[in-house]
């Protein structure tokens, strides 16, 4: 039931031609180039490894130093902004009271005039 199918490859159709063995182990294999295989890329890796680190930790430096200057400034501006308010709500209350005491001083001379009135409207009565 099973066909087969045979196509073949070239290299299937003409084996490699054998190769005396003393010939094979008298060969030079080549070296194995670990330096550019693996010695460099590594050293480029951790290179780039400590420059990414340097970068990091001056942007968190610049982080810490950024909100250390925000924080040390943020009391004093928020000291300046409640001074200001408590300014103008101190000059409210001395406003009111002066506009009170305007108003007490003409209540006051209403009063005057009303008893001197009063005084000459008894004197010329009696």
């Amino acid at each position: 039931m099973s066909a087969s199918c045979s196509t073949s490859t070239p290299s299937q159709e003409r084996p490699a031609p054998k190769r005396p063995v003393s010939e094979l182990l008298s060969e030079k294999f080549t070296p194995f180039d670990h330096l550019t295989k693996v010695v460099s890329p590594f050293d480029e890796e951790t290179k780039r490894d400590a420059e990414f680190i340097q970068k990091l930790n001056t942007m968190i430096l610049e982080l810490v130093l950024d909100f250390h200057a925000w924080s040390a400034a943020r009391p004093t501006f928020e000291s300046d902004k409640t001074a200001d308010a408590l300014e103008k709500e101190m000059q409210a209350f001395r406003d009111a009271e002066d506009e009170q005491e305007k108003t007490r001083q003409r209540l006051n001379d209403f009063i005057t005039r009303i008893k001197l009135a009063l005084a000459a409207l008894t004197g010329l009565a009696s």
